[in-house]
């Protein structure tokens, strides 16, 4: 059962917790500091481990109460409009956005992975879940005659969470200023990646305008 925090206390330790994923992401797990957490955050030493106790209880907190998994997970569950070029670009541009707005704690996770099994494991649990959710998208739409019969959802699942989260990737790596393309704009490369997979999956008689 979650613990019940006053207002007070709640915006303390969500300060605290946004802190840690900016230095963790800088600097990585071993290298940071509960002072330079502390200080971005605010308060004193002493606070952070009155309520976190340790740098790991605090990394490990901060990993389970993200909102990142439940943001995306709940918009593929949600956005249902019974249109299915409608509803996957909806969900490939909430990917990009969400993903985008949390690339610090993506990096982290990346960077820390190799070294630590609290990330690998969040990792592979993110993946798990994002790619279930999206085969359940798929299958919806072959209940609803708009995906052929012999789609195999999990493989079409796996292949755009891979798109996704490789172009996500490049802006880790190049950033995201660099990762803009002068023939084109983002809206008109997801398009692109959209018409991929109705070609790829729609049935025949379904029809879509952009």
């Amino acid at each position: 059962m979650e613990k019940k925090y006053s207002p007070r206390v709640k915006r303390t330790r969500e300060k605290i917790l946004h802190s840690a994923v900016e230095i963790f992401s800088q600097k990585g797990f071993q290298a940071s500091t509960i002072r330079e957490i502390a200080r971005l955050a605010g308060v004193n030493d002493l606070t952070v481990y009155r309520h976190f106790e340790s740098k790991e209880k605090l990394f490990t907190e901060m990993l389970q109460r993200h909102a990142l998994l439940a943001e995306i997970s709940e918009y593929i569950v949600q956005g249902i409009t019974d249109d299915y070029a409608r509803d996957l670009r909806a969900i490939v541009r909430t990917f990009i956005s969400t993903f985008k707005k949390e690339l610090p704690l993506i990096k982290l996770l990346l960077s820390e992975a190799e070294k630590m099994e609290e990330c690998r494991k969040y990792v592979a649990m993110f993946t798990e879940k994002i790619i279930e959710k999206l085969t359940a998208f798929f299958e919806y739409y072959k209940i609803a005659g708009q995906i052929r019969q012999n789609v195999n959802s999990y493989a079409v699942a796996s292949g755009l969470y891979s798109i996704l989260f490789a172009r996500v990737y490049s802006f880790i790596l190049h950033g995201e200023a660099n990762q803009s393309l002068s023939f084109m704009s983002e809206n008109e490369l997801m398009d692109g990646w959209i018409d991929l997979f109705v070609a790829g999956t729609a049935v025949s008689e379904y029809s879509y305008t952009k």
